[in-house]
């Protein structure tokens, strides 16, 4: 039968191995982060640039041009 340090020994490896998982995790979901953040950097970018290259809609080809309701 293995003694209260025995068992106390192996709870402690046990909560040890938990901790090393737990930061292999963390580590695994810190890129997650920084790749998903450099993408939605990437396509924010892309969006404002487009924006900047199309030229605005002339007033009279609006949704709610000045005949609307009329």
């Amino acid at each position: 039968m293995a003694t209260l340090k025995e068992m106390a020994e192996a709870h402690l490896l046990n909560v040890q191995r938990e901790i090393q998982q737990l930061n292999e995790r963390k580590a695994a979901i810190d890129q997650d982060i920084a790749r998903l953040a450099s993408y939605l950097d990437e396509g924010k970018k892309t969006l404002e640039e487009d924006i900047q290259v199309e030229s605005p809609i002339p007033q009279s080809q609006t949704f709610l041009g000045d005949n609307y309701g009329k």
